[in-house]
Formats: C-alpha cells, structure tokens, sequence
C-alpha cells in the first residue's frame, strides 16, 4: 500500500517522464544526459539505454546515480533521485518492462527486448527530494531499500 507522498512522488515522475536527466560518474566528473524513465505505481524506475553507452560504461565502474524529473518549462514540481542503477539481465523482467514504455522502443531496438543491444537499469533510490512547486517547501522521502 502506498502513501499519500509516494503517490504524490509516482504522480510528479510519470508527468515528468519525457523530461529527465541522468547522472553518472566518470571518475571525478559527473556526466549528464536526458533519459526517459518508465516510472511504475509501486515507484520502481527503469531507464532502458544501449549497453554499449558510455552511461553503462560508467555505472559498471560507479553505480551511483542521481536522477532528476523536472516539470517543463518552469520546472515548478520536480522529483530528484538519488541512489544506484544496476543493470538487469533476466529476460522475463525485460521484457515486462518493455510493455510498460509509454514510447516505442523498436526504434531503437529493432529486435525487441532480445536485441543484443537492449539494457535494462533498474534505478535502486535511496532519497527522493521533490517539491509541488517553487514556492512549496521541499520534502525528503528516505526509501525503504537501503
């Protein structure tokens, strides 16, 4: 069962889907890049990418990630994730997350979830700052997967 701010939380994610940015480490420098998660209800988050990217690269030697969902074009609402992406190999789980895509994925990845190219990052938060708008307070949600 979820709470009032986990919905809220799921809410401003999925609205914000199109609009997010990913963070990596690349040694000492954080690298930064767009990404449309697949935000699910229970608040599991998945970025799908090609596993030869230089994100995967990365989260192989760091698997530290911040991950942030900012509503356009004023970023009033705004869900910033931290914790760790680790890549997903079992087929069942990637092909049920392919179903979710509110995009296509075939074009990217002709051959379906199969394709050797098809990475799967589950994104694990360990935080989530996120505010309704600019004038609200932030908040802080500490998950439960520590």
């Amino acid at each position: 069962m979820s709470t009032p701010e986990e919905e809220r939380i799921v809410s401003i994610m999925k609205a914000n889907c199109l609009h997010a940015y990913l963070a990596t480490c690349n040694g000492d420098q954080p690298r930064v890049r767009p990404v449309s998660p697949i935000v699910e209800d229970d608040m599991s988050i998945w970025v799908t990418t090609y596993g030869t990217s230089r994100k995967v690269k990365q989260l192989r030697e760091n698997p530290r990630i911040c991950l942030a969902f900012v509503e356009q074009p004023n970023g009033d609402k705004a869900a910033i994730v931290i914790g760790e992406a680790k890549i997903v190999r079992d087929m069942k789980e990637k092909k049920r997350v392919w179903r979710l895509a509110t995009f296509d994925l075939h074009e990217h990845f002709s051959d379906g979830p199969e394709s050797d190219e098809f990475c799967l990052l589950k994104v694990m938060a360990r935080r989530i700052e996120w505010r309704d708008s600019w004038t609200a307070k932030g908040h802080i949600y500490e998950s439960a997967q520590k």
